[in-house]
């Protein structure tokens, strides 16, 4: 089984290469195929941000460090998201972008962030019970592609995290968001990618523990009550009154 899983951000410089490199240098090329993309690629063929391309390299990977100085940004398509099994972003504003241009993916896309809180606790059977009831798509989902079922399904019953604010009243930024800092200062700048790579390794953890789990049922369709109805109750006669 391929395990096919798209990351997405807006120039596709700087974040989701990133993503996409340390997802590679972590999974390995057998039994997965990964990619990223962006959702406004300016013109003109830029190479991936230094930065990111380090953090891939000292996350391992020969073959992988080898890509970094052949990646190009590209637009992401509505082909490329209606091919994968799991489509995570860098921030809400991406995911909102993959939803306009192929709205029936929205099940599967997730912010990184947002996919990392949803599955912080292991999967119970019977939530798979619940998912063959209430979400009829993923009934013949299997790997990755079940595990954004699963993600999905938590969305609405696990409350989301709190964006706090500053001692002057001022919200911080939404927790499932990973900022644009590519122009910033460049201790800002690493600090936001070496955390971003914290969540790849998070992500990658949590997924391989759901696929590897040696009895993940398939949710499957719930089934009606066929026991038969026992006939062999006796009526009562009614009598008559002498």
């Amino acid at each position: 089984m391929t395990h096919r899983l798209i990351f997405v951000c807006e120039a596709n410089v700087c974040r989701s290469p990133l993503m996409e490199g340390v997802m590679r240098a972590l999974s390995g090329s057998d039994g997965w195929e990964i990619s990223s993309a962006g959702t406004k690629v300016g013109a003109g063929a830029l190479e991936m941000c230094p930065v990111s391309a380090s953090l891939i390299a000292a996350a391992g990977g020969s073959d992988v460090t080898a890509l970094t100085s052949m990646h190009r940004p590209r637009s992401i398509t509505a082909d490329d998201l209606r091919g994968a099994d799991l489509i995570l972003t860098a921030s809400r504003a991406e995911r909102s972008a993959v939803a306009a241009l192929a709205p029936e993916v929205r099940s599967r896309t997730f912010t990184l962030r947002e996919a990392v809180y949803l599955g912080k606790e292991p999967v119970q059977p019977q939530e798979f019970e619940l998912m063959a009831e209430f979400a009829s798509s993923a009934v013949e989902a299997r790997g990755l592609e079940l595990y954004a079922e699963v993600l999905h399904a938590r969305r609405g019953f696990i409350a989301p995290p709190v964006a706090r604010r500053t001692l002057w009243g001022k919200r911080r930024r939404n927790p499932y968001d990973i900022p644009d800092a590519h122009h910033g200062s460049a201790r800002r700048h690493h600090a936001m990618l070496a955390s971003t790579v914290a969540d790849v390794e998070q992500l990658h953890r949590r997924a391989i523990e759901f696929l590897t789990a040696p009895t993940t049922p398939s949710p499957r369709p719930a089934t009606k009550d066929k026991t038969p109805k026992d006939k062999t109750a006796k009526k009562t006669k009614k009598t008559k009154a002498i």
